[in-house]
């Protein structure tokens, strides 16, 4: 009986064993930065932790690849861009995000009203003119996002990405000389986003004065509007340049430049390296560096990767064996729902109420918060999520999922 009510009974064979791979990984470093919360004082840090890149990032990668290989095949498929194609994209993306999110806030915001009914206190909501900008996804457009349902803000930032690169593809089409091949035109679209938001970051980075910090760039839509862009690169290359990303030699140079690269740039930007910056005396130039290449380079470092990646098609040898690639598929099945449900709803309203106390506490508190995110996303993805995002095969056309006539293989977003 518990087989089949958490079952998610989904075909693996038209998934990418290496992209699951990546997202799987992707949630389960955003889940563990926030499990360690529970041990509170008791967290000391651990070095390999500094050596982890920033999950989020990583989905940003991922996604943008996935996001602009749909985008190009349906360019590619009709020869033109124009509006039934731009809102066909948008319907398709947001059944897949809109109703998991707008559940999980109204879950949240309701569950804080009847507390505050039942305790006869002001409920500690945001006021209304703050709260309204989560369902337009605002709350961190131009300044970092409150103290509310904080881990939003890379949703936030996908939400106008999706928004922003298919209208400069679109501009792109009608602007540019017709003679431009549309491989130019989604050159330069990609790259517009990408040189635009990173002039922007510069010219704010040096506006401010360094004692103002690192300025949150990471978490404001304005300043992070060329997260996805990188990962859109990979899949630019990948439809343009087929021979190059299949070969094997170079897609395994390029994972292993990327894997130490990302490492080396996650490190670079680390609280442990930190206190050295500070006694070299060059902690301006951290902070600068933080505002302003950091984020192009985690982008691209992570984006060398893609190819391997997106090669590894199957699970075979030991990730076949004892459910390991099962597990892999699962958590990246029910990464969104994870996303939604680990911090606020489940760490910040249900385990931090109890007290940490000792460090056996701590470690019993992160626990019991693994066991809770793992049973309420994969309910919350089987029943909810999957049947709403089914939705969309009635509301709206199938996207091409061949590229000269050769199938891709990878899952729709």
């Amino acid at each position: 009986m518990l087989k089949n009510l958490f079952s998610l009974d989904t075909s693996l064979d038209k998934r990418v064993f290496g992209l699951d791979v990546m997202r799987a990984i992707a949630i389960l470093v955003v889940v563990d930065a926030h499990a360690r919360v529970a041990l509170g004082d008791y967290y000391s840090g651990a070095f390999w932790h500094q050596l982890i890149p920033d999950g989020v990032e990583l989905f940003f990668v991922l996604s943008g690849f996935l996001i602009g290989g749909i985008l190009i095949r349906s360019y590619e498929k009709k020869g033109r861009f124009d509006a039934d194609l731009l809102l066909n994209f948008w319907t398709r993306r947001w059944f897949r995000t809109l109703p998991n999110y707008y559940l999980v806030l109204g879950g949240l915001i309701g569950l804080a009203l009847v507390r505050a009914w039942r305790s006869g206190l002001h409920h500690t909501l945001p006021p209304k003119e703050t709260l309204v900008k989560y369902f337009f996804f605002v709350q961190n457009f131009a300044r970092f996002i409150p103290d509310f349902f904080p881990e939003t803000w890379s949703l936030a930032i996908e939400e106008w990405s999706y928004i922003t690169l298919p209208l400069v593809l679109w501009l792109m089409h009608l602007l540019l000389p017709a003679s431009w091949p549309r491989q130019r035109i989604v050159l330069a679209a990609i790259l517009t986003v990408i040189v635009g938001t990173n002039l922007y970051r510069f010219l704010l980075a040096i506006h401010y004065p360094i004692e103002d910090g690192e300025l949150g760039f990471r978490g404001i839509v304005l300043a992070r509007l060329d997260a996805i862009s990188y990962g859109v690169l990979a899949a630019y290359a990948k439809h343009y340049f087929p021979a190059q990303w299949t070969h094997p030699r170079l897609r395994q140079r390029l994972f292993v430049a990327g894997l130490l690269l990302t490492v080396l740039v996650a490190f670079s930007a680390s609280i442990y390296i930190l206190r050295f910056y500070v006694e070299a005396g060059v902690y301006p130039a951290y902070v600068f560096y933080k505002r302003t290449f950091y984020f192009p380079l985690i982008g691209l470092t992570m984006m060398l990767v893609m190819p391997y990646m997106d090669g590894w098609r199957n699970a075979t040898g030991g990730w076949s064996r004892f459910g390991i690639a099962q597990i892999i598929t699962h958590i990246s099945l029910i990464s969104y729902s994870m996303y939604l449900l680990n911090l606020t709803p489940i760490m910040l309203m249900i385990i931090e109420r109890f007290p940490t106390t000792s460090l056996a506490v701590g470690w019993a508190k992160v626990a019991v918060f693994w066991v809770l995110v793992l049973v309420s996303s994969t309910l919350l993805f089987k029943y909810f999520e999957k049947p709403v995002t089914a939705l969309r095969e009635r509301l709206s056309k199938k996207e091409p999922t061949l590229l000269n006539e050769q199938k891709t293989g990878l899952p729709v977003q």
